[in-house]
């Protein structure tokens, strides 16, 4: 059973020989575009020997004008594709796809449709907070802000398609909006979940692998039930839903994860603690359709060795 069988296999809910592994890291500011970027990426791979691999996305969403009120959202159009910045990452990943082996699936990154909506609108690094522009407005006028947003859900389709096309097993789709901080429930679930949602099932009807990431601490996890991707993951060491009450959340799902992304033994743990670890998950868990990863994206300094510790129990228990 190469690598895409038994990805496959574990999406099925099929007993397999072993557990798969899936973990990445970010790369330093010097490795994120172009060249550089798929170099790092075929480094990670030499040293790791994953049994799949996520390929970073580090371009960020654009629109066609400024945004600076409610009122500026109104009529918004997505841009023409030449024009979004994205064919760079598509020909980095078409690279990466034909340089490294056949049976090795491959993830592009694509970033949700409100967080790409607040990178297209204001600087970088400030997400977290409840009160950046585009969580504001959408508070404040969420009809207006929905219908536009709806640009985004077509562009980042739109991106998902060319990726596929030339090569990409499925999409890793990282989603922001969830945290307990920033939205009630009942808007959360009116204006934001069926825009992730409409992304994820163009995955789907596009045939490809979905991988649903839902970043940030203190996720509201209940929130995104009933979202149909293949795969969820969230940080269950900063929220108060462990991989267990994933299975009562999201049935017949395949669950990622189980080791934190930041500290413990990712950071310093030694390999029997890190094996050990990797029972508990199992026995937390269960067996079948499950991927051992992190919470989340693993720093660029973490130390390989701990990740193939990871991998040599996956492939005993």
């Amino acid at each position: 059973m190469d690598r895409r069988e038994l990805l496959h296999a574990v999406l099925r809910g099929e007993k397999t020989d072993r557990i798969p592994c899936g973990f990445w890291n970010h790369f330093s500011a010097d490795c994120r575009t172009g060249k550089a970027a798929v170099q790092a990426h075929l480094d990670y791979y030499a040293k790791v020997e994953p049994d799949m691999l996520k390929v970073m996305n580090e371009h960020t969403y654009r629109i066609e004008k400024p945004i600076s009120s409610v009122s500026d959202w109104v009529g918004l159009s997505p841009l023409p594709f030449e024009r979004t910045g994205y064919e760079e990452y598509i020909e980095e990943f078409r690279t990466l796809r034909n340089e490294l082996p056949k049976d090795l699936p491959l993830f592009a990154t694509i970033h949700g449709v409100l967080v790409s909506a607040y990178h297209a609108t204001e600087e970088p690094g400030n997400f977290i907070d409840p009160n950046n522009q585009i969580s504001r407005h959408l508070r404040e006028d969420p009809e207006t802000v929905f219908t536009a947003l709806q640009s985004v859900v077509e562009t980042l389709s739109e991106l998902c398609r060319r990726l596929i096309e030339v090569g990409a097993d499925g999409i890793y789709y990282a989603a922001l909006g969830g945290e307990a901080h920033r939205f009630e429930r009942a808007l959360f679930e009116r204006y934001v979940k069926p825009l992730d949602a409409a992304v994820i099932d163009n995955v789907r009807d596009m045939g490809a692998i979905t991988i649903m990431h839902i970043c940030k601490e203190n996720v509201r996890l209940p929130m995104y039930e009933g979202i149909n991707a293949d795969v969820f993951n969230w940080a269950i060491h900063d929220c108060d839903y462990k991989l267990a009450d994933g299975r009562k959340i999201f049935p017949g799902k395949t669950l990622l994860g189980g080791y934190d992304d930041r500290s413990g033994l990712m950071v310093d743990g030694t390999p029997e603690e890190i094996a050990e670890r990797a029972a508990e998950i199992v026995g937390e868990a269960g067996r079948e359709r499950l991927i051992l990863g992190a919470d989340c994206t693993l720093p660029d300094d973490v130390d390989i060795r701990r990740i193939k510790a990871v991998m040599r129990a996956a492939a005993n228990l």
